[in-house]
């Protein structure tokens, strides 16, 4: 009787067990993962160094793969209707790790085919703060990092990245920050990469 209430629990346990949250962890981020959401599935994967390869396919069939800084910000970008990447002049061996407060000032020049590489850019990061993101059922400490983007004195680009940390990836993108036209790109769900 005993060995059959003991089977009778074990099996009621296995739905549960069967269907627990894959969480991919800074120990496990490393190995890969996916994130998702309605128009787009990402693969990340960890490079040489702070380099972070990310392989997305989008609804419409397309796909780009992005190479990024520890998952923080594009290096280089190719697909069939862009090819995109930047050299840092700017060390960044000292922007990770990122904390509440944080600033960092990178100088890059853009490389393409149609780029004279004569103009310094400007990304400056700046951490404004720290709060939860949750992905399905999976929650993550993120940094919230306002990005603007400078060609020479000239304001290009601003918004702002939630950032995990521990996943080396960005999350979301938070565009017209703080006005009525504000609106967030994110991902909805993520589970380890199984090759």
């Amino acid at each position: 009787m005993k060995s059959r209430l003991a089977s009778l629990f074990i099996a009621a346990l296995l739905p549960v067990a069967a269907h627990a949250a894959d969480c991919p962890s800074a120990d496990t981020a490393g190995r890969g993962f996916v994130l998702e959401n309605g128009g787009a599935r990402s693969e990340f994967s960890k490079a040489e160094g702070q380099i972070v390869k990310s392989v997305n396919h989008f609804s419409d069939s397309s796909q780009q793969t992005v190479f990024s800084f520890a998952g923080l910000f594009d290096l280089a970008r190719f697909s069939k209707s862009e090819q995109y990447a930047m050299h840092p002049l700017s060390d960044l061996s000292r922007i990770v790790p990122l904390k509440k407060g944080a600033r960092a000032n990178i100088a890059f020049v853009q490389l393409g085919p149609n780029e004279l590489a004569d103009t310094r850019w400007n990304l400056e990061l700046t951490v404004a703060g720290q709060e939860t993101f949750s992905l399905g059922e999976c929650k993550y400490k993120v940094l919230r990092i306002k990005q603007v983007t400078k060609n020479g004195n000239e304001q290009v680009d601003v918004l702002s990245v939630l950032y995990s940390p521990d996943l080396q990836a960005t999350l979301a993108k938070v565009y017209d920050e703080g006005t009525a036209d504000e609106y967030t790109v994110r991902y909805d769900s993520i589970q380890s990469l199984t090759q």
